[in-house]
């Protein structure tokens, strides 16, 4: 019963992380270039987002990335983060 619960409680806070990190990405004003954004935004998941909406980047692990960016620039829905390609969130 407990591990009912506990499994209901983590898709549920997966939920939220993800509506949140949907609604920060819609207030993007471009992507990221060499991992840089304009004054008073930041790089967020390879886009540019104001300063204060979104947590710090979390650290990715290197084994998850699927291959190196090309100038700066990643295949299909995939983004570039200090040099290497991962799969959008």
């Amino acid at each position: 019963m407990n591990s009912k619960i506990v499994l209901c409680f983590l898709a549920l806070v997966a939920v939220c992380v993800a509506q949140r990190n949907e609604a920060i990405l819609a207030r993007a004003v471009g992507p990221c270039i060499a991992d840089k954004c304009q004054s008073k935004h930041t790089c967020y998941f390879g886009q540019c987002v104001p300063e204060g909406i979104a947590p710090a980047m979390p650290a990715l692990d290197k084994s998850a990335a699927i291959g190196p960016c090309i100038n700066y620039l990643c295949p299909g829905n995939s983004f570039c983060h200090q040099g290497m390609c991962y799969n959008n969130i």
